[in-house]
């Protein structure tokens, strides 16, 4: 009896709850004319959104290119091949550019040696070579100051003239011309007389020859004797001067020698001044510059990966000949992807950064993505007297094949309200009044002016003027439309 009469309840209960599940959801259509269609106003959750079109673009799709000219050796990689950052996918033949890093390290090294020897200061032997080089000075010195006075003392010899010694010499010598002419007349008088005897013409023509030298000789004593008597000439008092200057700029030049030998003796003995440190110090940084230059080089004759990737394109072979810039693969981040859209200005208003967005692909339509508003332009772009701005939207990693350049529907939502009192999209009427809608009260169309909060495309919530079951008109036939009064108000 106890179990029969819960069993009625059950049963009681499950009909109580059909008939008010029919009251709420048939349409009164046997009181209403025919073709209005009604709906009832019902509480959900509404999202509001901004709907556009775009297309899926990577986060990196990069050329791929050696930055210096050569002949490919090897290629690591094939087209499609995944890859990580740093990894290497070709080289090029590096024969001399590897031989001008090592000339350029050796450069440093010299550098670096010469640096050294710098700070340590001067060696003995630097020492020694200074001294001497100052003691050859010194000789020099004197030697030229000798010099000076051998042509001062010509010179004053010059203006003076002749010595009494030196008239008296050139005396002698012409007495000693004229005694050479009476001997050689008597032997060619003794000779040409034996013509024919003892001695022939020809033995006679060379002592008439004799005769006459000896002759010339006597003159030209006489001359001398003449000049001796007639003193200096201006010739050669300029010719004494001249080797004058000669011996003082002599002695000068050899006097700035010592002085710039001891100044280099001062020098060695200081051993080096800040400067020279500072000078050995630029010269091996400028060595390590070339060293880096010349490293950098060679690393260029090496195409690494930017960034993990796929290779979407790889057109490289051995012995290719590559050239600067000239692209040889492309590179596709696949991990991840975003999507540009624009949105026109009466509704970029709506749009914050961090919202969510529902993605439909065409490629994929039976599936639904997810991402989110990351950035929005700042300046608009006019398309055909529209302004539109740009949104980036990220989207969340998929189990589906995801491609650059696929066609994307994009849902931005801008508002989202839990429990709100919602109509149909359809049922909203605007007048000189104002917003309202028609309800369906006991068969008979009346108006109920409504406050409207947020909306979208299908539903709209009613903020007063609604309560939740009331039946409003959704749709009616066009020719009916001034055939119903509204009742009531």
């Amino acid at each position: 009896m106890k179990r029969l009469l819960i069993v009625l309840l059950v049963i009681a209960a499950v009909g109580a709850g059909w008939w008010l599940y029919s009251r709420s959801t048939q349409e009164p259509s046997a009181e209403l004319p025919e073709g209005i269609t009604t709906a009832a106003v019902v509480r959900d959750t509404l999202e509001a959104v901004v709907s556009a079109t775009g297309s899926v673009r990577a986060e990196r799709t990069q050329r791929l290119a050696f930055n210096t000219s050569g002949t490919v050796t090897e290629v690591l990689v094939e087209e499609g091949d995944s890859v990580a950052a740093g990894q290497v996918l070709a080289r090029l033949d590096d024969t001399n550019l590897a031989l001008a890093v090592r000339q350029a390290e050796a450069a440093l090294a010299v550098a670096q040696a010469q640096l050294e020897r710098t700070k340590a200061g001067p060696s003995d032997e630097e020492i020694a070579l200074a001294e001497a080089s100052l003691a050859i000075s010194q000789v020099g010195v004197q030697t030229a100051e000798a010099g000076v006075a051998a042509a001062r003392a010509n010179l004053s010899r010059v203006r003076d003239g002749a010595s009494p010694e030196e008239v008296a010499i050139a005396t002698r010598r012409i007495e000693e011309a004229k005694n050479a002419l009476w001997g050689a007349q008597a032997q060619r008088d003794s000779i040409c007389g034996r013509v024919g005897f003892a001695a022939s013409q020809a033995d006679c023509d060379q002592a008439q020859a004799s005769v006459q030298r000896s002759e010339e000789g006597v003159r030209i004593a006489e001359l001398q004797l003449q000049q001796v008597e007639a003193g200096p000439r201006a010739s050669d008092i300029a010719g004494a001067q001249a080797q004058v200057d000669q011996a003082l700029s002599q002695l000068e030049s050899a006097r700035a020698q010592v002085a710039r030998a001891e100044v280099e003796l001062a020098r060695v003995k200081k051993g080096a001044s800040p400067e020279d440190v500072a000078i050995a110090e630029a010269q091996v940084a400028q060595a390590e510059v070339n060293v880096d230059i010349a490293k950098h080089r060679l690393d260029d004759t090496v195409l690494r990966s930017p960034a993990d990737g796929t290779l979407a394109t790889l057109t490289l072979l051995v012995g290719d000949a590559a050239a600067p810039g000239n692209p040889v693969a492309t590179l596709v981040d696949t991990e991840t992807y975003y999507i540009l859209v624009s949105i026109d200005e009466t509704e970029i208003g709506q749009i914050v950064e961090g919202q969510d967005v529902r993605v439909n692909l065409d490629a994929y339509p039976g599936d639904t993505l997810h991402g989110t508003v990351t950035s929005i332009s700042l300046t608009g772009t006019d398309v055909q007297g529209i302004v539109v701005y740009s949104v980036r939207i990220d989207l969340e990693p998929a189990e589906i094949a995801i491609r650059p350049l696929m066609t994307a529907a994009v849902d931005i939502v801008v508002a989202s309200k839990a429990d709100a009192l919602l109509v149909s999209s359809r049922a909203l009427r605007r007048d000189a009044q104002g917003r309202y809608v028609e309800i369906v009260e006991d068969g008979v169309l009346k108006r109920a002016d409504v406050e409207v909060g947020v909306s979208n495309v299908e539903y709209a919530e009613i903020l007063s003027g609604l309560e939740e079951g009331q039946q409003v008109v959704v749709s009616r036939p066009r020719d009916s439309l001034f055939q119903f009064s509204f009742g009531g108000n």
